[in-house]
């Protein structure tokens, strides 16, 4: 039985730049996202948007404020703002001395905000005013805040006027751009997949390829934010990418029109045998609506078991993660949690509908990009027993980011808490780890592959998981005589094998017979 969804203070989503769906995945949800207009006195006017954004990280951030960890990349910002021939700055005991055409002035901070404040206007007055025409007050501020927002976490942010319109009309599951899912690899933009019908895909690009300039401008060195701004653009406007192809070694400039983009979150198909497949690669707005349209087309099917495909998906809205979680588990069926500052800071999202679907066996397939809210629906299905996980271990992004809207109609996206699996796994430190291990020796690709198993220290699963290498189930089909060809995907022709024929009573049983076929596939 359905039941009506509400859910207070519910928009989760991941920042996927909806120009190019960026693959390092941010969640938020929002609060009424209306931050109260500061007031900042003796600035007289000048970083009164610094003051708010201070604000709202002291009171609000998922952490402590380390007062001077914050003004130092706030002031050390400021002060890049100025050529380095132009201003001398002389480290001086716990301060620095400013120093351009016989003017001076001296700061120091410490861990106290008001004495950094006074330290950090100090600093704005004297470039503002030494280096006036050449750096305006408001460059100057958005410098200091961005530094600031540079030293908390890769997801929380701050957004000028437009990049916040933009930010938020993207939500609606439409967007203005190219139509590419793209990620940063060794600080390289990298297409990780291309969205069916768009100009990137008529254009040929494909997964792997590399973006090095946008409009004859470098993009080395550039935030993931920054290079979305460049891709995205009014519908029926042009930019021009050169795109590197590492197969061939060969660069391309490729001209790309923008337009509308329409997101189909959900794909279904009939894999035979009364299993059905069903790929999300983000949760839009539309996404459990458009889930539930792929139940009708497998009913009609007469599909017993299911294959939810979640590899690349780099998130989306939280409310939509525990819609699709809640297709699987029993109605009231803890989701995720999550838990702020404070230890009283704790929220609990819990299972919405009561579905058939929640009695038939399911494998749900991970990767090193399926994060934030793809890690919520595997997370909460795996410690609930529903499902086995099929792959790698996931990228790990488990942070909450709410959405304040600043007196200027700018806006912050910051980190307030973190997501937590029903068991008490940290997303965002552990990742989930699949029961069964993909081991991709045929793709070419290293398993494990996310940025998250490069920075990050995991802990090992309680259980170790069932590993199976790509060779070994290639090998494994074609001596069945089934035919397998360049396209064939493996893991999910694995994952078929595991929770069907017969479809499996539970998941130990799905378990039982994969240990089954892995000591057969070895022996081969």
């Amino acid at each position: 039985m359905r039941k009506s969804f509400s859910l207070k203070n519910l928009l989760g989503m991941t920042f996927i730049l909806l120009t190019v769906f960026a693959a390092n995945p941010i969640g938020f949800q929002s609060g009424p996202f209306q931050a109260q207009p500061a007031h900042a006195g003796f600035f007289d006017d000048d970083l009164d948007v610094f003051d708010e954004v201070l604000d709202l990280v002291a009171g609000n951030y998922v952490y402590p404020p380390d007062f001077k960890k914050l003004f130092t990349a706030a002031t050390d910002a400021m002060l890049k703002t100025v050529e380095k021939e132009e201003l001398a700055v002389t480290s001086v005991h716990t301060g620095k001395t400013l120093e351009t055409n016989g003017k001076k002035f001296s700061y120091q901070l410490s861990f106290n905000k008001d004495e950094n404040m006074k330290a950090l206007q100090g600093v704005y007055d004297f470039i503002s005013r030494e280096f006036k025409g050449k750096v305006s007050k408001k460059d100057l501020e958005k410098a200091g805040i961005d530094g600031l927002m540079d030293s908390l976490d890769p997801y929380s942010l701050y957004m000028d006027k437009e990049e916040f319109e933009a930010s938020m009309r993207d939500t609606e599951g439409e967007y203005g751009g190219v139509g590419m899912v793209i990620t940063l690899v060794d600080n390289q933009l990298t297409v990780v997949r291309v969205i069916k019908n768009s100009p990137s895909d008529r254009a040929g690009i494909l997964p792997n390829d590399i973006i090095t300039r946008v409009d004859k401008q470098e993009i080395k060195g550039m935030q993931i934010h920054e290079l979305a701004a460049k891709l995205r653009g009014y519908p029926n406007t042009q930019v021009n990418i050169d795109v590197f192809r590492p197969s061939t070694k060969v660069t391309q400039l490729t001209t790309l029109t923008r337009e509308i983009i329409s997101i189909e979150t959900v794909q279904y198909k009939y894999l035979g045998d009364q299993t059905g497949y069903i790929r999300i690669s983000s949760f839009s707005k539309k996404t459990d609506d458009q889930l539930e349209a792929a139940f009708e087309k497998a009913e009609k099917d007469g599909v017993q078991a299911l294959v939810l495909d979640l590899r690349d998906n780099p998130g989306g809205l939280l409310s939509q993660s525990v819609k699709v979680a809640s297709h699987f588990l029993e109605e009231g069926q803890l989701v995720v949690y999550t838990q702020g500052r404070d230890r009283h800071d704790t929220q609990q999202y819990e299972s919405v509908y009561d579905d058939r679907w929640r009695k038939k066996p399911l494998a749900v397939l991970i990767n090193g990009h399926s994060a934030s809210a793809s890690e919520i629906v595997s997370g909460s299905l795996k410690d609930a027993g529903k499902a086995l996980i099929l792959g790698e271990r996931s990228y790990g992004k488990g942070s909450v980011q709410t959405i304040f809207r600043m007196s200027d109609s700018s806006g912050l996206r910051l980190t307030t808490s973190k997501y937590y699996t029903p068991s008490g796994i940290d997303i965002t430190v552990n990742g989930i780890a699949p029961e069964i291990q993909i081991e991709r020796d045929i793709s070419g690709l290293p398993s494990d592959n996310a940025p998250s198993a490069k920075s990050k220290t995991t802990k090992p699963p309680v259980i170790k998981p069932i590993i199976v290498k790509e060779s070994e189930v290639q090998d494994f089909l074609k001596k069945r005589g089934e035919t397998v060809k360049g396209d064939t995907d493996l893991l999910v022709a694995f994952a078929k094998m595991t929770i069907n024929n017969p479809p499996q009573p539970t998941k130990g049983h799905a378990l039982a017979k994969a240990r089954e076929l892995a000591k057969d596939m070895h022996h081969y």
